[in-house]
């Protein structure tokens, strides 16, 4: 079953929110700007709890934000504004220092996109130039999300370029499976197929070394509470996770992680080799979160994406997208509640 209804207008332009509800009643929004994963809401005894943090349109528009939305072209950070395609150099956009993380600061999360809706998918489209986003190769862009009768949420992109380009997407999606205000994530269960994760400079770019996980908070290679890990890193500047798991090669029916919290269970399937994981770890007054009350550690965010070593090591993935080619990528989210 499918739902649109207006979500109030940005700059003059109306947004709209697209909902799907599967049989079982598991109902997914999303919004026509940024490509926005508003809400994933399943069925209890008194009506629905929302496993996704979500905000106000304010909150979207925010350049640094990042609620739910699609990140292109390219997940991460990419250190000192700069890439090498076809052995030259090609100046980006900063939106982090010297550094451009998420695509930068006219990234995809916050485009307008065109949307095609039908009962258990919305697809999103547009074209996306050099002049829009300060990647080289003008780009073809398709976003769909698929609702299914097993409670799983599909979630592909497309791309399609013109010049040699980067294609590394994903979604900043914040998950709490409790659904509630009362809980932060610290009692959720979390496991990730990781056992290293790649090595951080200061500024949070990657050198293209990967760290043993094992002995140490983040070692996640088994089902582990998350409040332990977080308290054990209080003396770091971030006071929590905002890491890049080296995700290893692993079965397409393993996921590459799982959360868990009592009975419900969320599984992201993923081949692409990094997962980041970041725990709200400075939220408060400044995020309004309908439904939660902002504080540190109220969601967990886990992209799965392909590693930004591959700029600084050519034989990790680089996710470079060649003249004239098209690269689809896929994350499955599986839901047990």
């Amino acid at each position: 079953m499918l739902k649109t209804e207006p979500f109030g207008e940005i700059n003059g332009r109306p947004v709209t929110a697209y909902t799907i509800e599967n049989h079982n009643g598991v109902q997914l929004t999303v919004l026509d700007y940024g490509a926005i994963w508003h809400a994933l809401r399943v069925p209890t005894a008194t009506g629905h709890d929302n496993l996704v943090l979500n905000t106000d349109l304010a909150g979207y528009s925010k350049p640094d934000g990042y609620f739910g939305r699609i990140i292109g072209r390219f997940a991460g950070r990419i250190g000192a504004g700069q890439l090498t395609l076809d052995g030259k150099p090609v100046a980006l956009p900063a939106n982090e220092g010297t550094t451009t993380l998420h695509g930068g600061p006219h990234g995809w999360s916050l485009l307008f996109f065109d949307a095609t809706a039908a009962d258990d998918h919305v697809t999103f489209t547009r074209q996306v130039t050099p002049a829009l986003d300060g990647f080289p190769g003008t780009m073809a862009v398709t976003v769909t999300y698929t609702l299914t009768d097993d409670d799983e949420v599909l979630l592909d992109f497309t791309g399609t370029t013109d010049a040699t380009t980067v294609f590394n997407p994903t979604t900043h999606v914040y998950w709490n499976l409790s659904g509630t205000a009362d809980e932060t994530i610290e009692d959720h269960t979390l496991q990730i197929a990781a056992p290293e994760r790649f090595e951080l400079k200061p500024d949070k770019t990657l050198t293209g070394a990967t760290l043993a996980n094992a002995g140490t908070p983040y070692d996640f290679t088994a089902p582990r509470a998350l409040g332990p890990s977080l308290h054990a890193l209080q003396a770091i500047p971030e006071r929590g996770f905002d890491d890049v798991f080296a995700v290893e090669a692993h079965a397409a029916k393993t996921p590459a992680a799982t959360l868990s919290w009592g009975r419900r269970k969320l599984e992201i399937y993923s081949d692409r080799n990094a997962l980041v994981m970041f725990t709200a770890n400075d939220f408060g007054a400044a995020q309004t979160l309908p439904g939660h009350r902002s504080r540190p550690y109220i969601g967990l965010v886990m992209e799965a994406q392909d590693s930004a070593a591959g700029l600084v090591n050519p034989a990790l993935t680089q996710a470079t997208l060649p003249a004239g080619a098209t690269r689809h990528a896929h994350i499955r989210y599986a839901l047990v509640y």
